[in-house]
C-alpha cells in the first residue's frame, strides 16, 4: 500500500498541517508543556469548550515525577517570554500542573465520550538535514535539544481538529465529549495523574491514538501495549584510598556493574513478551577511589501486568544478591509505571467500521496488534473499563523516517485528517452496539 488516501477536502489537510507544523516547533518536555497547554486552552475556550487546567483541573493531585526545578524554570521562562507575563493560563500552571481538560456538551442526551491526546516532546536534538522534511520545510523544533520525535504534536492537532468539528456541528451530534490534553506521557507520570481526573469517571466511551509505531500504512483499531516499569537504584558503600588500603572500601561500583549484568541475564517467562533495559548509569568516583556511591535507572518490560510483576520480582533479586556479595547497601524508588489493559472489542470493531464507510481501502485494516512498547494511557483505558465503560486505543500507522525517538522522527500528515474524521464519526454515530 503505498499510504493512506488523500483526504477529500484540501483545505482541512492544509489546516491541520499548518496547526501540526506550529506545535512541532514549539516542543516542550514531560510536565514543562507551558506554552503547549496555555494555547490549547485559549483556542479551545475560543470554540465554546469549557477548559479546566492549573490547580482547577489538578487539585490536590500533584506530578509524580516531574523534572528538575532548573528543567522547570527554564522552561516556564520560555514560555513566559513567547507569551507574556500577563497570560492567565500560563500563570494558573505553575508548579508542574500543565495539560488540559476541554469539555462540550450537545445539550441533547446521549454517551460521555472521552479523548485523550499527549502533548510532551522529548530531550532529542532534531535533524537539520535537508533530507528531514520538518527541517527542509523550516518548521523544525525552535527549542534547542527538545523535539517532538514521537508524534505527539500529530496527537494534539487531531484533538484540537476534533474540537474544530465537534463545535462547528454542535447540533448535530448528541452527549457530551470531554477532550483530555495529558502531559507528560514520555515519562509515564501524566497518565496516573489524568486517570484519577473526575471528568474521566463520567466517561462511558473511551478512545486514544497514536501516529507511526508500526512503520508502514495501517490502521490498527484494536491496538494494546506492554506493561513497563521504572526504577531508579542507589548503591552505597564505603569509600578508600584505591591503592592505600582497598581492603576499607565497600566497592558499589563494582556491585552496581554485577547488578547491571545479572539483569541483562534475567530469565523470560514464557507467559509472553518481555523486555529489561538498563538506561542510565553514572559514577561520580576518583580513578584512585573506590566507589562508595553509583546509581542507575532500569526498566522491565512485560506484555501483561503479570509479566511485567514477575520481571520486576527477578530484577529486586539481582540487586538484593549483588548488594550482598560486595557489602554495599542499595535504595530502589520507583519512577514511572505503565499499565497495560486490554481493549473494547464492540469499540475498536466500531472503529474499523467508521473507517470502512470513510473509504479507507481494507488492505489498510488490521487488528488486534500487540505493540512492543509501552503507553500510560492504559491507566485511563483500565479506569473507563472498571467503571463499565468501553475503551480502545487507534493507531494510525505510517513510516516514520529514522524512527521513534530519533532527531529524524517524522510522519505523513496525511493521516491527521482521517484522525479526526474517525474520531468525529464515532461520535456523530451515537450508541456502540
Amino acid at each position: 500500500m503505498s499510504g493512506f488516501p488523500d483526504f477529500p477536502d484540501a483545505a482541512q489537510q492544509s489546516t491541520l498541517s499548518a496547526i501540526r507544523q506550529s506545535f512541532h516547533r514549539e516542543p516542550e518536555l514531560s510536565w514543562t508543556e507551558f506554552r503547549t497547554s496555555a494555547r490549547l486552552c485559549a483556542e479551545l475556550s475560543e470554540l465554546g469548550f469549557d477548559v479546566l487546567y492549573g490547580k482547577a483541573l489538578y487539585g490536590e493531585r500533584k506530578p509524580s515525577n516531574p523534572p528538575e526545578a532548573e528543567v522547570t524554570r527554564q522552561a516556564y521562562a520560555r514560555a513566559e517570554a513567547a507569551l507574556g507575563r500577563n497570560d492567565s493560563h500560563l500563570a494558573a500552571m505553575a508548579g508542574n500542573l500543565t495539560g488540559l481538560c476541554a469539555t462540550l456538551d450537545s445539550g441533547r442526551p446521549g454517551p460521555v465520550w472521552g479523548f485523550r491526546f499527549d502533548i510532551d516532546a522529548l530531550p532529542i536534538e532534531e535533524s537539520r538535514d535537508s533530507s528531514h522534511p520538518p527541517a527542509a520545510k523550516g518548521f523544525a523544533s525552535d527549542n534547542p535539544g527538545v523535539m517532538h520525535a514521537c508524534g505527539h504534536d500529530g496527537h494534539l492537532t487531531i484533538g484540537l481538529g476534533l474540537a474544530q468539528r465537534l463545535a462547528a456541528t454542535r447540533e448535530q451530534w448528541r452527549g457530551r465529549v470531554h477532550l483530555f490534553f495529558q502531559p507528560a506521557e514520555e515519562v509515564g507520570g501524566g497518565g496516573v495523574v489524568f486517570a484519577d481526573l473526575p471528568q474521566l469517571r463520567e466517561v462511558e466511551r473511551f478512545m486514544t491514538l497514536h501516529l507511526g509505531i508500526v512503520d508502514a500504512y495501517q490502521i490498527i483499531c484494536d491496538a494494546t501495549w506492554i506493561c513497563a516499569k521504572i526504577y531508579d537504584v542507589q548503591f552505597r558503600g564505603r569509600a578508600s584510598h584505591a591503592g592505600n588500603a582497598p581492603q576499607d572500601g565497600r566497592n558499589a561500583l563494582l556491585a552496581a556493574c554485577q547488578a547491571v549484568q545479572g539483569l541483562y541475564a534475567l530469565p523470560r517467562h514464557s507467559g509472553g513478551l518481555s523486555r529489561i533495559n538498563v538506561g542510565r548509569f553514572h559514577s561520580a568516583n576518583a580513578h584512585n577511589v573506590i566507589a562508595d556511591d553509583v546509581r542507575f535507572r532500569y526498566e522491565v518490560r512485560g506484555a501483561n501486568n503479570d509479566v511485567a510483576d514477575y520481571m520486576a520480582q527477578q530484577a529486586e533479586q539481582v540487586l538484593g544478591g549483588a548488594a550482598m556479595m560486595n557489602g554495599v547497601e542499595y535504595e530502589k524508588t520507583t519512577f514511572a509505571e505503565f499499565s497495560g489493559w486490554p481493549n473494547s472489542p464492540e469499540l475498536a470493531a466500531k472503529a474499523e467500521t467508521i473507517a470502512r464507510e470513510l473509504g479507507l481501502p481494507e488492505e489498510l485494516l488490521q487488528r488486534p496488534y500487540l505493540v512492543p512498547a509501552s503507553e500510560d494511557a492504559g491507566y485511563m483505558v483500565r479506569q473507563v473499563r472498571d467503571q463499565g465503560g468501553l475503551a480502545t486505543h487507534l493507531i494510525l500507522g505510517c513510516p516514520v523516517g529514522d524512527g521513534h525517538h530519533s532527531g529524524a522522527f517524522d510522519f505523513d500528515e496525511r493521516l491527521l485528517p482521517w484522525g479526526v474524521e474517525i474520531f468525529y464519526r464515532m461520535v456523530a454515530d451515537g450508541e456502540v452496539k
